[in-house]
């Protein structure tokens, strides 16, 4: 039997009223003397703690809001692996498909670009889509983990969350009103994540 007025578990154990062996349940005679079971035999709780899978559900916005983490994790993944397939295919002659007269109204068009002999840019600009693709794969990583932790309970999660929303805030305060939308997420984000029954699950 248990208890629902309790944060424990309560089973409730049948003694033997003259032996004190513990009873089956619902048992009909004590299995040591054979005594018959009378309805009155009085019952000795006996209270188990329950487990933090027990007492913890997940909030459902915490369930979105780590879907959407998971979402963009795998997107920012997906762009890493390309930026480094793009290079990759640029280092192995990528650059000789494009025609020459392309590449060079494409040079003219970046002011930059005219310091650089077209060999020193090819492998400046390759250079530069490997080392972003690497970077992404990094904030990818980072994602997934944060993702695992959000989903788990974990209270660092929680916090670093909270800290990315803050530095969102500020930051985007300079790109007003484009970052506007952005601005309001975070705040509600934020907002979400204060709350006491989102802080007691990550306890």
């Amino acid at each position: 039997m248990v208890d629902k007025c309790h944060s424990t578990l309560v089973y409730y154990m049948s003694y033997c009223e003259k032996c004190g062996t513990v009873l089956p349940t619902e048992s009909a005679f004590c299995p040591s003397c054979g005594a018959s079971v009378t309805p009155s035999t009085p019952s000795i709780p006996v209270k188990s703690p329950v487990t933090p899978q027990q007492r913890r559900s997940r909030p459902g916005g915490i369930t979105l809001l780590t879907i959407l983490q998971g979402i963009t994790s795998f997107l920012t993944l997906l762009g890493g692996v390309a930026l480094l397939l793009l290079s990759a295919f640029f280092a192995a002659g990528g650059w000789d498909l494009i025609p020459e007269e392309e590449l060079a109204d494409a040079l003219q068009q970046i002011p930059w670009a005219s310091t650089f002999t077209s060999v020193q840019f090819f492998a400046l600009t390759t250079a530069f889509l490997a080392g972003i693709g690497f970077v992404l794969l990094i904030v990818a990583i980072l994602g997934f983990i944060m993702t695992w932790g959000l989903w788990s309970g974990k209270g660092w999660a929680r916090l670093i969350t909270m800290i990315v929303a803050v530095i969102g805030i500020l930051t985007g305060i300079f790109n007003l009103p484009g970052s506007l939308i952005s601005i309001l997420i975070d705040i509600v984000i934020l907002y979400y994540l204060t709350r006491p029954h989102i802080k007691a699950y990550y306890q």
